[in-house]
């Protein structure tokens, strides 16, 4: 009785950490070796004897006291107990999970693996009972038919701890680590479990890249749907990659791809409408042995790489062909940005007047009239159908004493799907550009047309040519020099803006993998122009500069036309007085009666008064002009973009601009050249 104390004191706990099983030694009559073999072999499937019960607050089984064997035989005992520990706790975890509806698919395969890998143990249990009825099994015996079972349930056990409350991409995570394993044993045997395991996320995938459904029911795929999202916004943000179900063995950038597979099989068919076959080079059928069949390994990798290029190059082609995706980025290029010329000009010729009264009196009806004829009339008429028919005019909103030139616009209406490419953002950002390159073409357009007047003076006001000689050199002088100022930003927001900008734009169209290549390249596009125009925040105070070049640019104008009319009516005066005397002196009288004189007099000093008047506010705005051009050039070559230093060399090509100002202006103006070499 002594020595069996002994051995209780010696085996009183084992640790379910270590062994997971608990064997109190005691004293029992007529227990042998035989029935403790027998005992054992209950434990292993989980069922406590007469003999070795289960104590569940202590997590172990505990023997009657009373049992007399050996302490040898007893430490094996201890030992054989681990492996119906580790089942009881395998099977637990198992049923648990089981009775869980929403442990979801994944977890179930999960489950299925497990018990699929039970059955070697189970065949075991089954030799062995066949062993001890024939009586030829011992406890060295059983703990040698036992020995390679208790790796793979200590493996098993680690598997349900590591797994846990895991589910879905989550959990299959958590089993991948296992893969690490430098046994071969164990790491064949994770990759068995880990097959079954990834089966329904393997379906899920499948259906996903191949039909774009994601058949989701308890959140295990690593791709979400928000399917309150409306039919403009999918491409955007219907579609998201959920992270703490992302599998390890699946890469971020795989990842991306895969969601762009799906995203894209549903963009063509609930945006695009187009339910045409997507050809496949392989089966997409998941019962099938064709196609993928293995989520972990190259396999995975290749027929995603695959499908990503047959359903991207399935969406552009049919963007470009059905929905004239690049006949109608040209057609921006045209309206918006002003790249048709002749119509555009054409177009200024018919509103120029109109635009030049009160916005009220505008209707937005008799402008788009006059667009259309500008249609007609130009080349414009040979674009498509489906692209004249979308240019339309809008009028911005009205503030008292605006005109119309600070309220018109055109706009270039676009539907479903090319709105995901030129989306609202877009439309203003066009919209804010096209009133730059307006203002700068009508700045350009009013000053043509009074070098164009100004030249027909000799012929159009024959009777005060010799009093505006000096004033017709002085407008000659303002308008050059504006003329030289307008072509050069001209020169600059054509050719080394807009056109470098969408030869770039134009190339990544055609080279674009997939959509999302396409809208980053038009943001792209859009973000280059916007920041060489100076549009954007960063270059607020230079654009402020170059505004205040063209407003002085239109006070000239406004002011050339009130004087062209005070012109005009002295010339008209003076052609009646001529007609009148030529009539009198015809009848013999005079050409000039004397009570005329006076009158003659005033009216000849009242117009030279307005021409002096006209002279200094003209001389008055060459100098505002002239001023407000040096702040610019200062403010460009302050610029880090090259292009922008060198549309200062260009407008002041001949350094006329800093010798007229001197020292006035310092720093990087009067060291340009050095600036840009550098």
């Amino acid at each position: 009785s002594s020595q069996f104390n002994g051995v209780l004191d010696a085996k009183a706990v084992v640790s379910t950490q270590s062994t997971g099983a608990v064997l109190n030694p005691e004293t029992f009559d007529g227990y042998s070796e035989a029935d403790l073999v027998r005992d054992l072999l209950f434990v292993f499937q989980g069922i406590a004897t007469s003999a070795i019960r289960w104590e569940a607050d202590r997590m172990c089984y505990v023997p009657q006291p009373g049992i007399k064997l050996p302490k040898t035989k007893l430490d094996l005992a201890c030992k054989l107990a681990e492996l119906g520990f580790l089942y009881k706790q395998i099977k637990s975890f198992v049923d648990q999970r089981l009775s869980e509806q929403s442990y979801g698919l994944i977890g179930q395969a999960f489950c299925s693996a497990i018990m699929h890998e039970l059955r070697e143990y189970y065949r075991l249990i089954a030799i062995l009972e066949n062993q001890n009825a024939s009586g030829k099994l011992s406890l060295h015996r059983l703990l040698v038919w036992s020995h390679d079972t208790f790796d793979q349930l200590r493996l098993l056990s680690s598997l349900c701890a590591q797994a846990g409350y895991l589910n879905g991409g989550a959990l299959a995570s958590s089993l991948h680590t296992f893969l690490q394993y430098g046994d071969p044993t164990f790491h064949h045997l994770v990759k068995k479990v880990l097959h079954v395991t990834t089966r329904p996320l393997l379906e899920m995938l499948r259906r996903w890249i191949y039909e774009g459904e994601c058949c989701d029911a308890y959140g295990e795929f690593f791709i979400t749907v928000d399917s309150d999202t409306p039919e403009d916004l999918l491409w955007d943000s219907k579609y998201t990659i959920r992270p703490e179900m992302l599998p390890t063995f699946i890469s971020k950038q795989m990842a991306e791809r895969i969601l762009l597979i799906g995203k894209t099989i549903n963009f063509i068919r609930v945006v695009c409408r187009d339910h045409s076959p997507i050809n496949f080079p392989f089966s997409t059928v998941a019962t099938t042995n064709q196609g993928l069949n293995d989520i972990i390994g190259p396999d995975l990798n290749g027929h995603v790489a695959e499908v990503y290029k047959i359903t991207s190059s399935h969406l552009i082609s049919l963007l470009k062909k059905k929905y004239l995706l690049c006949e109608h980025l040209a057609a921006i290029r045209d309206y918006l940005l002003l790249g048709q010329g002749d119509f555009i000009q054409h177009l200024m010729d018919l509103i120029c007047k109109d635009l030049s009264g009160l916005s009220s009196t505008l209707q937005t009806s008799m402008l788009q009239s006059k667009l259309e004829t500008a249609q007609r009339a130009t080349n414009a008429q040979y674009h498509n159908v489906d692209v004249t028919r979308r240019v339309s005019v809008i009028k911005l909103e009205e503030s008292s004493g605006d005109t119309g030139w600070d309220v018109f616009t055109i706009d270039y209406v676009l539907n479903c799907p090319l709105t995901v490419i030129v989306n609202q953002d877009s439309r203003e950002t066009y919209l804010c550009i096209f009133r730059m390159l307006w203002k700068t073409k009508r700045i350009e357009h009013g000053l043509r047309r009074i070098w164009g007047k100004t030249a027909t003076w000799e012929r159009t006001l024959p009777h005060i040519t010799q009093d505006i000689r000096e004033l017709r050199h002085l407008v000659n002088i303002v308008c050059a020099e504006m003329q030289h100022f307008i072509s050069q930003v001209q020169y600059y927001i054509n050719f080394e803006v807009l056109e470098c900008s969408w030869k770039e734009l134009e190339t990544a169209v055609d080279t674009a993998e997939n959509l999302d290549n396409i809208i980053e390249a038009h943001k792209r596009f859009l973000g280059i122009v916007s920041e060489r125009l100076m549009l954007n925040q960063e270059h607020l105070q230079v654009l402020t500069k170059l505004y205040a070049n063209y407003q002085n640019a239109i006070s000239f104008m406004d002011a050339y036309d009130k004087a062209h009319d005070v012109l005009k009516k002295t010339n008209t005066i003076r052609e009646k007085r001529a007609v009148d005397s030529r009539i009198r002196s015809k009848q013999g009288g005079w050409g000039i009666e004397e009570k005329d004189e006076a009158r003659i007099a005033q009216e000849d000093a009242d117009f030279k008064s307005q021409l002096k008047a006209i002279s200094k506010q003209f001389s008055y705005t060459h100098k505002t002009f002239t001023d407000s051009l040096g702040e610019f050039l200062v403010a460009l070559t302050s610029e880090a973009d090259d292009s922008m230093k060198f549309l200062s060399l260009r407008i002041d090509f001949n350094e006329h601009y800093k010798h007229k100002h001197g020292n006035s202006f310092n720093g990087p103006y009067i060291n340009r050249t050095k600036s840009v070499v550098a």
